[in-house]
């Protein structure tokens, strides 16, 4: 939402502001000592951050195909981009409109991370979209959809086709290639 977004939808009546057509948890108007037109101005651009950041308070952001990452822990070191190796400790569910299913893969616990050059069709498109940009010791959580995991590809007897899956990708190491 913007400034002029949030001012459309503030309505001032005496010392009592209110806001409509936004879904919020406040039931009763905001009482403020705003009276002038800067009081109102900052009012507004409050409220615009305000919303701004509830818009965004799950800490998920869009990415190429429809995929969403957080990032759950910033590391150190060599920013990762294409052509680098990137080495990774990951756990994968099936994702069952939104909530996590049922866990499909840990390599932590097979003692194995995996290793892939970013950018190749070596992996599925999630995760060379995914480790974009992370640093070594940086943890990402990714919502993916199916076209950029497997597809209409079904996996053995663990992954049916067109499924959503969500990862948490642990960059271990990262190299120049």
């Amino acid at each position: 939402m913007n400034i002029s977004q949030a001012s459309s939808q503030i309505t001032q009546s005496g010392n009592s502001i209110g806001v409509t057509g936004v879904k919020t948890n406040v039931t009763q108007p905001i009482k403020s000592a705003a009276t002038g037109p800067i009081q109102s101005s900052l009012l507004v651009l409050l409220l615009s951050v305000v919303f701004c950041i509830s818009a965004q308070a799950d800490g998920f952001r869009s990415a190429k195909g429809g995929m969403k990452i957080k990032d759950m822990k910033t590391g150190t070191g060599l920013v990762a981009s294409e052509g680098m190796i990137a080495t990774i400790q990951f756990t994968g569910w099936l994702d069952n409109q939104g909530v996590r299913g049922k866990e499909i893969y840990n390599s932590r616990n097979r003692g194995e991370p995996v290793s892939f050059v970013i950018g190749t069709d070596k992996v599925m498109p999630a995760w060379n979209e995914g480790v974009l940009g992370m640093q070594a010791g940086g943890r990402r959580m990714l919502l993916v959809p199916p076209g950029m995991a497997y597809g209409k590809r079904a996996i053995d007897d663990v992954i049916p086709a067109n499924a959503s899956m969500q990862f948490t990708i642990d960059l271990v190491r990262l190299e120049d290639q």
